[in-house]
C-alpha cells in the first residue's frame, strides 16, 4: 500500500501544478493484485497522504467504497473491461467545454494528438454512474483517453506515467482544437476539417 499511495500522491502534485485539475477535482487510481488503490472522495489531489488512499475490491463493491472517490464504480469498470493499470481522471478545463461543443467526438488538430492520442470519444453519464462507467470503460477499451460531457478527462494506461501523458495531450489538444475554434469563427475562415 506505501508503494501506492505514494506514487498516487506524487501525480496527485503533478496534476494540480500543471493545471490539469483543481486540488479537490478528480481522482487517481492503481490496480495491483486484484485490488484497486485509489483518492478518497473530496481528497486535495496535492496534499495526499497514506489515509486518502484507500483499497476497495476489483470485482464488486465493498465498505470502503463509501469513502472512496465517488467516480470508484467507473474506475472499476475501466479495470474489469481493458487491461489498463493505472487511471487518472481530471476535470480539464479545455477538454471539458470542447465536450459541451462537440457532439460525439473530439478529434485532435495537432500533429501530436493526432499521432500518439487519436480520437478522444465524449461520454455520457452523471458523476458516479453506472450509465458512465459503462460508457468510460467501453471507450477506453480503444482510446487512451475519452472526456465525459461537461464533466472531465478519463485517461489510462498500463501506468500512472502513461496515464498522466494521455490526460496531458487530451488536455492539449483540447486547448488547440477550441483556440483554433474560437479563431476561425472570429475570422470567418471555414476550416474543413472541423465538426
Amino acid at each position: 500500500m506505501s508503494l501506492a499511495w505514494q506514487e498516487i500522491a506524487r501525480f496527485g502534485k503533478k496534476l494540480v501544478f500543471s493545471g490539469l485539475t483543481s486540488s479537490r477535482f478528480g481522482n487517481i487510481s492503481l490496480l495491483g493484485e486484484g485490488r484497486i488503490f485509489i483518492t478518497c472522495t473530496g481528497s486535495m489531489l496535492d496534499e495526499l497522504e497514506e489515509e486518502l488512499v484507500v483499497e476497495v475490491d476489483l470485482s464488486c463493491p465493498c465498505d470502503q467504497d463509501k469513502i472512496a472517490s465517488s467516480e470508484t464504480c467507473v474506475h472499476r469498470a475501466i479495470y474489469q473491461s481493458t487491461i489498463n493499470m493505472a487511471i487518472i481522471h481530471t476535470h480539464s478545463p479545455y477538454a471539458v467545454a470542447l465536450s459541451l461543443l462537440e457532439r460525439k467526438t473530439v478529434e485532435p488538430l495537432d500533429s501530436e494528438g493526432m499521432v500518439f492520442l487519436g480520437t478522444m470519444p465524449i461520454v455520457e453519464g452523471q458523476i458516479g454512474t453506472n450509465e458512465l462507467a459503462m460508457a468510460a470503460s467501453s471507450a477506453l477499451q480503444t482510446h487512451k483517453a475519452c472526456i465525459a460531457r461537461g464533466h472531465g478527462v478519463f485517461a489510462a494506461g498500463n501506468s500512472l506515467s502513461d496515464a498522466y501523458t494521455a490526460a496531458c495531450m487530451a488536455e492539449h489538444s483540447a486547448q488547440v482544437r477550441y483556440l483554433v475554434k474560437a479563431y476561425s469563427r472570429d475570422k470567418f475562415i471555414s476550416l474543413p476539417s472541423l465538426q
